[in-house]
């Protein structure tokens, strides 16, 4: 059997979009000839954890977790002053010094594991997973030292990522250099979309690795078979499993959703909303017209997502549409897909909206609040009149969702790329 080290800070119990991906890594790739060694960081700080991940990993696997620094939030600066100074220098320390994120800190602690386990495991090659894309630097310099295969896992893109604000141009000039030497010296990549490795292809031409889209897939443990079609009830009942930070803002669902009560007060459509939500939104929720339509659960156990987007009729994903966004595809579109439930796609038009219409026979729509709330009026009267649009080909949603589909093509493809 051969092996990879899986160089990654989104390992249980983190919880995150690229958790899943990690997750059907180490479950599904050993089973297709390729036995995984995760490398990860023992002291996740700063995001959202689930312990009930943890059960989902094969119970053989073996974990190194290293520490990262001492406990402390990374780059945190310690300075007498207040004030003015003191913003300063954490500004400078966040964006010029720790670049590209603050996992850069880690290599003194990551890479003499690293060097032991490889001498050790004698690994056929090393899958770095980002973000944080700081680990693919780290990786990419063990690697050259070892001659060994560096095959970067791109979750979401490097500086065609929707989600980053760049504080300067100097900042963004650093990591375009970094980003290519990250990729012109990989023995191959990985990313979750078409138009993600287009990127790379477009960006890099001739000097660009092979290729390969490893779809966000869902497990069919986890997710069991399809459910049924829900009887009509009262209330037309939309949900939402995930996490709003940062730049991926709620701001134009909600005000979609706002429109939408507002010229139609008398609707039957309830939307329930699982996850991490800005506190500034919140508000929004708890203020009329939504107050009492709209439902916030907070963050739910993993092992209960499914349940939760079963009992509902319509699952929403939403994506910003800052540049960029139509390379992304929520890691939630396959468990959507598989739910047996109606989809509705907030995006613009890209590979997000392509898999929920030709997949998911869904809906789609550019994420503008006029927009949002004609949709919802539109999805609400075929509720009322006839039914909603449902998957048809369930058979086709496994082959190229299914976690253990699509680890069995990542595999052959490692082992192209792990080849002398």
């Amino acid at each position: 059997m051969k092996k990879a080290v899986l160089l990654t800070y989104t390992f249980p119990p983190l919880s995150t979009g690229g958790t899943p991906v990690v997750i059907n890594l180490c479950n599904h790739l050993p089973g297709n000839g390729w036995k995984v060694i995760p490398v990860t960081v023992k002291n996740h700080r700063g995001m959202a954890t689930d312990e009930t991940t943890l059960n989902d990993l094969p119970e053989d696997l073996k974990v190194t977790r290293v520490p990262h620094g001492n406990g402390k939030p990374s780059g945190q600066v310690k300075v007498s002053s207040r004030g003015a100074l003191q913003r300063l220098i954490r500004f400078a320390v966040h964006n010029y010094i720790l670049v590209p994120d603050r996992l850069i800190t880690w290599a003194k602690d990551v890479v003499p594991v690293l060097e032991s386990i490889v001498r050790e495991e004698r690994p056929h090659c090393i899958i770095s997973f980002g973000p944080h894309h700081s680990l693919h630097l780290i990786a990419a310099g063990v690697c050259r030292s070892h001659t060994l295969p560096h095959i970067p896992f791109f979750g979401d893109l490097w500086l065609a990522d929707s989600y980053v604000n760049w504080p300067s141009r100097i900042n963004r000039l650093v990591e375009q250099l970094q980003e290519r030497r990250v990729v012109t010296r990989a023995r191959g990549l990985v990313a979750t979309t078409e138009g993600s490795t287009g990127y790379f292809l477009n960006r890099y031409g001739d000097r660009c690795p092979p290729c390969h889209v490893a779809e966000n897939a869902y497990d069919p443990r986890r997710m069991g078979p399809p459910a049924p079609p829900r009887e009509k009830g009262e209330f037309l009942i939309a949900g939402w499993t995930g996490n709003f930070f940062a730049s991926q803002s709620p701001f134009e669902l909600i005000a979609g959703l706002e429109m939408f009560y507002g010229r139609n007060p008398d609707s039957r459509l309830r939307v329930r909303m699982a996850g991490d939500i800005d506190s500034e939104s919140m508000k929004r929720l708890q203020r009329d017209p939504l107050a009492g339509r709209i439902m916030h659960h907070g963050r739910i156990p993993w092992d209960r997502v499914p349940v939760f987007q079963k009992d509902c009729d319509l699952l929403v994903c939403y994506i910003t549409g800052r540049k960029g966004s139509e390379l992304k595809n929520s890691s939630k579109t396959a468990e959507y897909l598989i739910s047996g439930r109606s989809i509705l796609a907030v995006a613009r038009e890209g590979d997000l909206t392509e898999r929920a219409r030709e997949f998911g026979r869904g809906y789609t729509v550019e994420p503008s609040a006029a927009d949002i709330a004609l949709k919802l009026e539109n999805i609400e009267y075929q509720w009322k009149t006839s039914s909603l649009s449902l998957p048809a080909d369930y058979r086709a949603i496994e082959e190229r969702f299914s976690a253990p589909a699509v680890m069995k093509r990542l595999a052959g493809f490692l082992d192209e790329m792990a080849a002398p």
